[in-house]
């Protein structure tokens, strides 16, 4: 592990950072206001552990730029709805970017089965996302309650903040990121997901902090991450819960996987960080972070109450997993590792534990007490609070 400086770190609730981030909006320029901002240009991607403002789809319209064809939303679901079912597929082309206005959004719950705030939103034939991002930057739209995104496809949801968590229900194609939220789950089924600098978790909440459930025969395939960092979800001391960061679970018969994590980092919840059932195809991890043991309350403390866990790294019956480039502290259980590369591990593993393709673990005890101020080290920001995330993505 590098030599690291000190940091500062994530404190307090998400839910009252939300309340002061309404206040962002307020020092944006003014050339914001009509939805055609200075022209920034597209970042170039720099690898990372979590956020660094460089990772973007490559594909997807950069609001830093005035697309083709810019549209100006309403600060309500029906309205971005109905902006977006207005674009013809030669304008998706060409790139549409809807700019909401400041305000909040509300959310109808983010269960399966709860009232979807998109339902059947962008089509399947377009080549192309539409950006939907907030006018104003980042912050100036919050999301008030959990929300459910159904059978939607071809959208990219970009800036928005929210104290709750969000679903995503038998979608496809569709990206989220440079975002705060509570949590983020993806059930049912889906097709090519993915998260780019999304922010999860750091609550007291015996839920997972996010989790990919197929269900019946849909296939949940091709699901990334890129920059993100997923945070613990605490469960209360006497809570039967088996609380997790990522829950990657095997309750579907369709087809399951690739999970892809790129430069994210992950810290553990009250049991694991993640836990890889065996139905999944392949999970990999590249450049990646993945903290568990003591390292979780080094950087989002324990209170009175907390369930007091010492989470795995790894945990579930996965029979494919690959690490590239990576640091794992905790233990990683009946996992099945194929190939590690260039990752070091924070104890001494069974040989069961070891790589069954290629590689071998790179054995570094010390990484089980690296401080807090060290973990932020080889992080581009000093914490995960809205004005630092508001000061890092901006377009």
């Amino acid at each position: 592990m590098p030599a690291f400086a000190r940091r500062t770190l994530l404190q307090g609730s998400l839910a009252a950072a939300v309340t002061a981030a309404a206040t962002l909006g307020t020092a944006r320029p003014a050339a914001a206001a009509s939805g055609m901002r200075a022209s920034s240009s597209r970042p170039r991607r720099t690898p990372s552990y979590g956020p660094n403002a460089t990772h973007f789809p490559d594909a997807t319209p950069w609001p830093g730029t005035a697309a083709a064809t810019e549209l100006v939303a309403e600060c309500s679901w029906a309205d971005i709805a109905a902006k977006v079912a207005g674009v013809t597929p030669q304008q998706v082309e060409a790139g549409v970017i809807v700019r909401v206005k400041p305000g909040t959004l509300p959310g109808n719950g983010s269960g399966s089965s709860s009232r979807a705030v998109l339902t059947g939103v962008g089509n399947p034939a377009w080549r192309r996302n539409v950006l939907i991002v907030p006018r104003d930057g980042f912050g100036t739209v919050t999301v008030t309650g959990g929300i459910r995104i159904d059978q939607s496809t071809r959208l990219s949801l970009f800036g928005f903040v929210s104290p709750a968590a969000f679903v995503l229900t038998r979608c496809a194609d569709i990206e989220m990121g440079w975002s705060r939220w509570s949590a983020g789950n993806i059930t049912q089924g889906a097709e090519r997901i993915a998260f780019y600098e999304l922010v999860l978790g750091f609550r007291q909440d015996p839920e997972d902090t996010a989790g990919v459930r197929p269900t019946s025969t849909y296939p949940m395939s091709d699901i990334s991450r890129h920059g993100c960092v997923y945070g613990p979800s605490v469960k209360p001391t006497g809570s039967s819960a088996h609380c997790d960061t990522i829950q990657l679970e095997g309750t579907g018969t369709g087809p399951f996987g690739v999970f892809t994590s790129v430069d994210c980092i992950d810290y553990g919840s009250s049991n694991a960080v993640i836990m890889i059932h065996a139905a999944l195809q392949r999970a990999e991890f590249r450049h990646c972070a993945i903290l568990g043991g003591d390292l979780p309350w080094a950087v989002y403390p324990l209170r009175p109450g907390d369930y007091a866990g010492t989470p795995n790294a790894f945990s579930g019956s996965g029979s494919d997993v690959r690490l590239y480039d990576s640091f794992v502290v905790g233990a990683v259980g009946r996992t099945r590792f194929t190939v590690v590369e260039r990752t070091s591990l924070s104890y001494r593993p069974s040989a069961s534990q070891q790589p069954t393709q290629s590689g071998a673990w790179t054995v570094d005890p010390s990484l089980a007490s690296v401080t807090r101020d060290q973990i932020f080290q080889f992080q581009a920001i000093d914490d995960y609070e809205l004005p630092t995330l508001a000061a890092l993505w901006r377009w």
